[in-house]
C-alpha cells in the first residue's frame, strides 16, 4: 500500500516543478515602460520688429525658452502641469496654464499681446567663458530688483539673453550659476524708461586640480593640509593661525655641511 502511496505522489510533485519552473521568476527585474513623450504649442500674433519670448515654467521653475515668429512648440515633455509665459518689450506679458497628460499634444489659446501702460526697461546680454570666449548657451540667468521679485530667462544658442519690461528707475542684481564655473554676480544701475541696457557677462571656469599619488605632493590649487613648523627661531607656527591674514611661504632648509 504505501509502494502505491509513493506510486501516486511522485506523478503530482513532478507537475508541480514543471509548473514552477515554467512561471517567471518574481525577482526577473520588470520589464522597462518606454514612456510617450507630451507637446505644447500655441500660437502668438506677431509684432513687428519686436521679438516675443516664450517661456515654459514647471512648478515655477524655467525649463525652456523660445522665439515665437508666429508660433512656438515644446517637446519632449513630461506630463504634469506648466506655465506658458508670452513676452515681448513694451508689451505686458500673458502668462498660460496647461496640463498635459503623457503622450498628449495639446494645443493653447492664441496669444495677442497688449502694450504696456506703463514705462518699462530693459537689459540684454551676452554670456561667454572669461578664457576661451566660446558662448554659454542654455544658462539661467537670474535679476533680481529692489522689491526682492526675481525674472528669469535662458541664454540663447548665441549666448545672448533679454529680460523685458522692467521697472524704471531701480538698481538691479543679476546672478548666473553654471556648473564647473565660478557664480558671476553684476550689479546694473537704474535703467531709463523704454531703454535697454547691454552689457556683457563672463564666467570663470573653476580649475580641474590634478590628483597627485600619495608621496608626490600637492598639485596646484589643492588644499594644503594643518601643519605646525618651527620657525628660525624655533618657535612653532600653525598655518591656520597666518593663512588668510598674510601670505605664507615654507621654506626647508637642509643646514649646511
Amino acid at each position: 500500500m504505501k509502494h502505491l502511496q509513493l506510486f501516486l505522489i511522485l506523478p503530482f510533485l513532478i507537475l508541480v516543478l514543471f509548473a514552477c519552473g515554467s512561471a517567471e521568476d518574481p525577482l526577473d527585474p520588470m520589464p522597462e515602460v518606454e514612456i510617450e513623450p507630451s507637446t505644447l504649442m500655441g500660437e502668438v500674433d506677431s509684432i513687428e520688429g519686436v521679438t516675443v519670448q516664450v517661456r515654459l515654467l514647471k512648478d515655477g521653475i524655467l525649463v525652456a525658452q523660445v522665439e515665437a515668429d508666429g508660433s512656438y512648440e515644446f517637446k519632449e515633455l513630461e506630463a504634469g502641469n506648466y506655465t506658458i509665459q508670452v513676452s515681448a518689450q513694451g508689451y505686458e506679458t500673458t502668462e498660460l496654464n496647461a496640463t498635459v497628460a503623457v503622450g498628449e499634444t495639446k494645443a493653447l489659446d492664441r496669444v495677442t499681446l497688449e502694450e504696456s501702460a506703463v514705462p518699462v526697461s530693459h537689459i540684454k546680454g551676452v554670456l561667454t567663458d572669461a578664457d576661451t570666449g566660446e558662448i554659454l548657451s542654455g544658462v539661467l540667468v537670474q535679476l533680481t530688483d529692489k522689491s526682492g521679485e526675481k525674472h528669469e530667462t535662458l541664454t540663447a544658442a548665441d549666448g545672448t539673453f533679454i529680460i523685458e519690461n522692467l521697472p524704471v528707475d531701480q538698481a538691479f542684481t543679476i546672478m548666473v550659476s553654471l556648473e564647473g564655473y565660478n557664480d558671476g554676480t553684476v550689479n546694473i544701475d537704474p535703467i531709463a524708461a523704454n531703454e535697454t541696457y547691454e552689457l556683457d557677462v563672463v564666467l570663470t571656469a573653476i580649475p580641474v586640480i590634478e590628483e597627485l599619488d600619495p608621496g608626490q605632493g600637492l598639485s596646484t590649487g589643492s588644499e594644503a593640509p594643518e601643519f605646525e613648523l618651527p620657525n628660525g627661531d624655533g618657535d612653532l607656527l600653525a598655518l591656520g593661525d597666518l593663512i588668510g591674514s598674510k601670505k605664507v611661504v615654507v621654506i626647508f632648509y637642509r643646514g649646511g655641511w
